[in-house]
């Protein structure tokens, strides 16, 4: 019998090929490939999430975020004392108020407007939007001779613009951070946005007092531009989601939800009411200062925005806020009596340090009780919540000293806070599971439903 060489019998073999792995890098019948677990499973993200970690090479979400957040803030805190110098000047007498009542009436429309803008237009349009309206403005404080009516045209656009960019950058931090490290992102997003807080009105005063205002308008422009740049790094596209309403009222329907803003806004009354009574109250000069005591709180605020973001993924939301609201009485307390200097500095501490982490834990508590169709309108009613806050505590504060004098009324704010402590600890009634099918995520540390 003949034998055939083996190249001629594998000749005779029919062709074909074996792909060693297929486009989801593993074997064809291997265990992982059975289970769906390969690079494309590890692409797709939970419903409801980002769908990208990672916005590019070793730049995460948070860290661009956060970047965007120290813009706006520079942008917008070098003019905060500034521009009601330049309206004193030019207008008539008392027309410094109106640029803050400007600012802040700009400010909370663009936060009421921006989830309907959020539900027509992506993220990253209205965020570049938003940050080129905060800094486009500042040329107008450039102009010599400028008018009352162009410089406060300008402050309102400002407070707008920078309403809808915080509202939606904030919005960004819930949806592309994981649940169990949204504490800590939102804990270096309030850093980033207060610290700036710390020095920059100084050196924007600094500057003006040099007689270079035109340095602290093309410090707004310039730092605002460069922010937009940022928005470039984000992950894309973020685009309008199906089913996100764009109702802020529709959000309280949630359980508990009005209860967390009540709370968190009558604590924010608080800061308005601090920012109101320290310049009158303290000395002008020295350790115990006004100046002295902003600037201790100021700090001890950012930092504690961000250490209440690491301890909210850990520990127990009503623990956080009773602690952070604890604090901040101390704080407020020792304000009122402003005994002495170390006590000043003492109450700039405790009340900075109290008040940076209910501002944090608030968020969460907010983000834990909304659902996933009003992730939008929890960022926006955090953000009126800070400035409504603020607003109330300056007014009734200068009302009620305007019969009883601030000695007097500033010890209505400590009672307040403390009020408010029930509010935030009270658990929301019990909802249908159908309706609990759309809630967010909730982080470990946060006070859910």
């Amino acid at each position: 019998m003949e034998r055939r060489p083996a190249a001629c019998a594998l000749r005779r073999l029919p062709s074909f090929s074996l792909p060693l792995r297929g486009p989801d890098g593993l074997r064809p019948g291997s265990p992982r490939a059975r289970t769906g677990k390969g690079r494309a499973s590890r692409r797709a993200w939970p419903s409801g999430s980002s769908p990208i970690a990672r916005s590019g090479p070793g730049l995460s979400p948070s860290l661009v975020l956060a970047g965007i957040a120290t813009s706006i803030a520079i942008s917008f805190n070098i003019l905060l004392p500034v521009v009601p110098v330049l309206l004193e000047r030019s207008g008539p007498h008392g027309a410094a108020g109106a640029a803050t009542a400007a600012l802040f009436v700009g400010a909370v429309a663009g936060e009421l407007i921006t989830p309907w803008l959020l539900s027509r237009w992506s993220s990253s349009r209205l965020l570049i939007g938003g940050q080129l309206m905060t800094a486009v403005p500042s040329v107008a404080y450039v102009v010599p001779h400028a008018s009352a009516l162009l410089m406060l045209s300008a402050a309102s656009a400002r407070g707008f613009g920078m309403g809808v960019a915080i509202v939606v950058s904030v919005a960004l931090v819930g949806e592309l951070s994981a649940p169990e490290r949204r504490g800590r992102s939102i804990g270096y997003y309030g850093l980033a946005l207060s610290a700036p807080g710390i020095v920059i009105p100084s050196l924007g005063v600094a500057l003006l007092a040099a007689g270079h205002v035109e340095a602290d308008a093309l410090i707004a422009f310039t730092i605002g531009l460069a922010g937009t740049l940022l928005v470039l790094k984000l992950p894309q596209p973020v685009a309008p989601k199906p089913g996100v309403s764009s109702n802020i009222l529709s959000a309280f329907r949630r359980p508990g939800l009005l209860v967390i803003f009540i709370a968190f806004v009558m604590v924010s009354s608080s800061f308005g009411a601090v920012i109101t009574f320290a310049p009158i109250a303290l000395p002008t000069a020295g350790i115990g200062s006004a100046a002295v005591f902003l600037f201790v709180a100021g700090g001890a605020r950012a930092a504690s925005r961000w250490l209440a973001g690491v301890l909210g993924d850990r520990r127990q939301g009503r623990l956080l806020l009773a602690a952070s609201i604890a604090v901040t009485f101390v704080g407020l307390v020792a304000l009122a009596s402003h005994a002495n200097p170390a006590i000043v500095i003492f109450a700039g501490l405790a009340f900075g340090a109290g008040y940076g982490a209910v501002q944090t834990a608030a968020y969460l508590a907010l983000t834990a009780r909304g659902s996933s169709a009003h992730r939008n309108n929890v960022s926006a009613l955090w953000n009126i919540g800070i400035d409504l806050g603020s607003s109330l505590g300056g007014s009734v504060l200068g009302l009620a000293a305007a019969r009883y004098g601030y000695g007097a009324a500033i010890w209505a704010i400590p009672a307040v806070v403390l009020v408010a402590l029930p509010l935030f600890l009270a658990p929301a009634k019990p909802q249908r599971e159908a309706e609990s099918a759309g809630s967010l995520i909730e982080p470990a540390g946060a006070i859910g439903p």
